[in-house]
């Protein structure tokens, strides 16, 4: 997706010294169904990205950040932005639903190695749509094996990312798409092989 802005979370792999380390795997939350986002998902991406934001980071960063940052749920622009960049297919989105509704997403680019994003509706946050989302999206990366995956990260989002095994590559400012700079942290972390067997369904 076309968005000028950090990821929000993902999981397993290398510690900084390119030694494998074990990271425990949440499974995925009961009642939980992932698949692959459809451009018919396009609305509801923007909607799960406005309340995420607004949720997680609005402690951590300045008013006219979060304005740059992120638009309204109903901003058709964003909407068809999301649309085309589903539809071209250069990044993989991964939803998910809770009793069919989309609570829930993230994407990687791989031509760039990127984790663009993991967004969770925070009214159901802290019970594993976000662990399983990014272990949905590290198998993907495997599958086409890229060898890492980085992103510049919310500075809200460092601690997460740490506990999952990412190491910090640099401090600096992410630019945002009107300009706006706002803090965030480059992280990156290595993608090991499935030895677990094909992700559930």
């Amino acid at each position: 997706m076309q968005w000028t802005e950090p990821a929000d979370i993902l999981l397993v792999a290398r510690s900084r010294r390119g030694t494998d380390r074990p990271h425990v795997i949440p499974l995925q939350p009961t009642g939980v169904h992932l698949r692959p986002g459809t451009v018919a998902d396009a609305n509801d991406l923007v909607r799960v990205h406005f309340v995420a934001i607004h949720g997680t980071a609005s402690k951590a960063y300045p008013a006219d950040v979060l304005f740059c940052w992120v638009v309204a749920p109903d901003d058709e622009q964003r909407c068809a932005v999301t649309r085309e960049t589903i539809e071209r297919g250069d990044e993989l989105f991964v939803v998910a639903e809770v009793d069919g509704v989309v609570c829930g997403f993230g994407s990687i680019v791989p031509a760039s190695e990127e984790l663009r994003a993991v967004y969770v509706d925070p009214s159901i946050g802290g019970g594993g749509v976000g662990s399983a989302i990014l272990r949905r999206l590290e198998e993907l990366a495997s599958d086409r094996g890229l060898p890492k995956l980085q992103m510049d990260a919310s500075i809200n989002a460092e601690g997460f990312y740490s506990k999952h095994g990412y190491a910090v590559s640099h401090r600096g400012m992410h630019r945002l798409a009107d300009g706006v700079e706002m803090a965030c942290v480059t992280m990156s972390k290595g993608i090991t092989t499935r030895c677990n067997g094909p992700a559930p369904r």
